[in-house]
């Protein structure tokens, strides 16, 4: 179960550095958006937690960092790829 949970991360992730990488800013909230509804859903019926328990804040907190970071990343990267095109011969 933990493989699953970690891969279904990675992927988010992903999808959140691709949106960044591609610009694509209403893409992104939506997937942010899926990504803690998911998150949350998981928490309140996988692990019986309480809606505003204090871990639950975190966790959504955490998570939200987590993809506007991997959005940063991504825009980082398309910025550089664009600097790399512009300085070619």
């Amino acid at each position: 179960m933990l493989s699953v949970l970690i891969t279904v991360l990675v992927l988010w992730m992903i999808a959140c550095a691709w949106c960044g990488f591609q610009r694509r800013y209403l893409r992104f909230l939506a997937v942010l958006i899926a990504g803690l509804v998911l998150n949350f859903v998981w928490m309140i019926t996988g692990l019986q937690a309480d809606p505003f328990e204090p871990n639950v804040v975190i966790a959504q907190a955490s998570a939200t960092l987590y993809a506007l970071c991997a959005f940063s990343v991504g825009w980082f990267a398309a910025r550089i790829r664009q600097a790399w095109r512009d300085t070619r011969p």
